[in-house]
């Protein structure tokens, strides 16, 4: 196994400017977080994911709205629930506009791959890609996937997308407790769609 693989990151500040650019803009995000009263670790988080954000997509032209942007994503982890607040109040609340901070908002998910959820009254929930959340889910569904394969494939068991759903979800919800059982409804749809196109090409 090479170690070398574990902690790679892909924040690669210094591709597009100066050092010094770069870490005044993160001084300057870090004290707007602190400025807005807001948790030591989601200040980490946002930062980290202002960083990520610049190296992919270069500098904003508003940076308090993508400051804010990060806030709003890093304070919807599915473990909020529930946090039935609007961007209209969260947007007030940190003085930039509410069409600013949407447009950020689509923006940082679209760019960093954030994975939504969304709960029953449809509002969402963010889920870093690249994070432990979304890791130990894959983890998860790859480990039922594999098994369901093979014993579709031997004929040992037959093969019930729906029952393997069940199987995952009960393991990430009840025993795992990754995602409170809120999400539940979607995330059944998402993974169902997954295993849809994963089974396609699979003789089972």
């Amino acid at each position: 196994m090479n170690a070398e693989t574990f902690g790679k990151t892909d924040l690669f500040l210094w591709d597009h400017t100066s050092p010094e650019e770069t870490i005044k803009f993160l001084k300057n995000a870090y004290d707007f977080f602190s400025s807005s009263s807001v948790k030591d670790s989601y200040k980490i988080f946002a930062l980290k994911v202002v960083a990520k954000y610049i190296t992919k997509a270069g500098f904003p032209r508003d940076q308090k709205a993508l400051n804010a942007a990060a806030l709003y994503i890093v304070n919807r982890l599915p473990a909020s629930h529930p946090n039935h607040s609007s961007k209209k109040e969260f947007a007030e609340r940190l003085k930039v506009p509410e069409t600013s901070l949407d447009w950020y908002v689509s923006s940082i998910t679209e760019n960093l791959e954030f994975f939504t959820l969304r709960d029953r009254k449809n509002f969402p929930y963010y889920v870093e890609r690249d994070g432990i959340t979304f890791a130990v889910i894959s983890s998860v569904v790859k480990v039922f996937v594999e098994e369901s394969i093979v014993q579709g494939l031997a004929e040992l068991k037959p093969f019930d997308i729906k029952n393997v759903v069940d199987q995952i979800l009960d393991m990430l919800i009840t025993k795992l407790r990754i995602v409170p059982p809120v999400f539940r409804r979607d995330l059944t749809n998402k993974i169902e769609a997954d295993l849809q196109e994963e089974f396609a090409d699979a003789v089972i």
